[in-house]
């Protein structure tokens, strides 16, 4: 009787779900990539990585994508909904918003990283930094484990593996064969797995119809409590990037055995996506902070607030002035057993409550502006934002 790593690897290695023909496609043959074009990019990321201030920037980099297509990608990663999102929000969350409450990611690494002991030989490992400890998540070879996720909050670890995927090069067909679902493991236990954590909750697999799938966008830690968007896409469509919800989760009520119940905290509104909005958990106060714009019909914009009691879902307007400003933060970049030290830009907002100022980390840079405003900065290049595909 085979295991189930080694059912996985018979999937992988025979070509089922097409797993090893498509993988060795020619990226060059897609509409959008040209030889010109990819030279063009990796030229730019050559001057960029020589950059003057040896900061770490708010984004990942992106110089293995050709032209117009890595535009369109990365602008579909600033919204983490639909399928798109569904297949990497974990590295659409780090490379587009830079997460800054404890939210871990997976870094590409220069080099493969050393397997962590007890992985099996048909394994990959996504790993991750969480509160200063290090733990990874072992994953079959036939898994993205860019798309993995992992959050901190007071009682444990949450944590999402991604499901297995079909057709995965046609973007609009690209769907999940089995449901999301999160885990809890205790702090400091290094390796994120199945056998050795709790199960939280186990999303739908289908959201209304055999064509209409449920994806998961993100997670965000909030002390006591869990937010994670989610959304539908309906295969064959384009990806539509609005009609997300936010939900909550009380998982230290969960960690004590009490049934998990999202809740829904908000529907995401298409001004979200505008110029430079953000959301921002304080998790001392168990709050939302949603900043967000509107055209004023001048050229330019108008900000609108709405903060939430994650505990209640009730929400109140703002009147004080809101700020935010880029503070430096000590950073480690991993890769394999090497550990380098670095620094990161955090952005930190600035806000008052009932005559209290407040301060905390955003947490999703979810407006268009922050990309276009980093394109242009690492690569010199002004986005046209008409020519992308809404």
């Amino acid at each position: 009787m085979k295991t189930k790593q080694e059912q996985e690897q018979v999937k992988v290695m025979s070509g089922e779900k097409d797993w090893y023909k498509q993988a060795g496609r020619n990226p060059l043959a897609e509409p959008g990539f040209t030889p010109q074009l990819m030279a063009r990019i990796e030229e730019a990321a050559a001057e960029g990585s020589s950059g003057k201030s040896g900061l770490r920037r708010p984004f990942g980099r992106v110089a293995a994508l050709g032209g117009l297509a890595a535009i369109l990608l990365l602008v579909t990663l600033i919204w983490p909904f639909g399928p798109g999102a569904g297949l990497d929000p974990a590295g659409g969350l780090a490379a587009v918003f830079k997460p800054g409450s404890g939210v871990a990611v997976v870094t590409p690494s220069a080099s493969p990283s050393a397997p962590p002991q007890g992985l099996g030989l048909y394994m990959i490992s996504a790993e991750f930094e969480l509160g200063g400890i290090k733990y990874y998540m072992p994953l079959p070879l036939d898994r993205n484990k860019s798309a993995a996720m992992a959050v901190e909050t007071s009682a444990g670890i949450v944590w999402s593996p991604p499901p297995p995927m079909v057709d995965y090069l046609k973007p609009k067909y690209t769907h999940n064969t089995e449901p999301y679902t999160l885990y809890l493991t205790p702090k400091g236990h290094a390796e994120l797995s199945e056998d050795s954590a709790q199960r939280l909750y186990v999303f739908p697999l289908y959201a209304g119809g055999a064509q209409s799938y449920l994806s998961l966008g993100g997670l965000l830690g909030a002390g006591d409590y869990l937010l994670f968007f989610s959304g539908s896409y309906n295969v064959g469509e384009n990806q539509k990037r609005s009609g997300a919800k936010l939900f909550v989760m009380d998982v230290r009520a969960a960690a004590e055995g009490k049934t998990a119940v999202p809740r829904e905290l908000l529907v995401a509104e298409e001004s979200y996506q505008l110029y430079k909005s953000f959301m921002a958990v304080n998790p001392d106060k168990a709050e939302l902070l949603i900043v967000y714009y509107t055209d004023d019909g001048r050229g330019g914009y108008t900000q609108h607030n709405k903060l939430y009691d994650i505990a209640t879902g009730s929400a109140q307007v703002l009147s004080g002035e809101i700020t935010t400003e880029n503070v430096e933060r000590p950073s480690k970049l991993h890769y394999g057993e090497l550990t380098l030290d670095s620094k990161d830009l955090m952005t930190i907002v600035h806000y008052e409550v009932n005559g209290e100022q407040r301060s905390t980390k955003v947490d999703m840079k979810t407006g268009n502006q922050w990309f276009y405003d980093w394109w242009y900065e690492e690569y010199g290049v002004k986005i046209d934002a008409s020519s992308i595909e809404k």
